[in-house]
């Protein structure tokens, strides 16, 4: 195991690990949080035989990468059926 220094703040350093306990210790989630960034220290990688040699995704790329919609816009679909709803009332 290859140590690692870190700089941060000092009060994150002692709320991080009293967040960590309950966990483990603060070494074991950042040497979680790697691996997960490497991918092949994914337990469901693994264990569900997937391709997990890319890296993780950011929330942002995910959206971009979604195909777009087509069709009409959901919010004209959702005023319809609002208005429809409104003049059985």
């Amino acid at each position: 195991m290859k140590k690692l220094t870190l700089s941060v703040n000092s009060d994150l350093a002692e709320r991080a690990k009293m967040r960590a306990r309950p966990f483990g210790s603060l070494s074991m989630l950042v040497g979680d949080f790697l691996g997960s960034l490497d991918g092949e220290e994914l337990a469901f990688c693994r264990e569900l035989r997937l391709y997990c040699d890319e890296p993780l995704l950011t929330p942002g790329e995910v959206v971009s990468r979604r195909p777009k919609a087509v069709g009409r816009p959901t919010s004209g679909l959702v005023a319809e059926l609002r208005r429809a709803r409104a003049d059985r009332l």
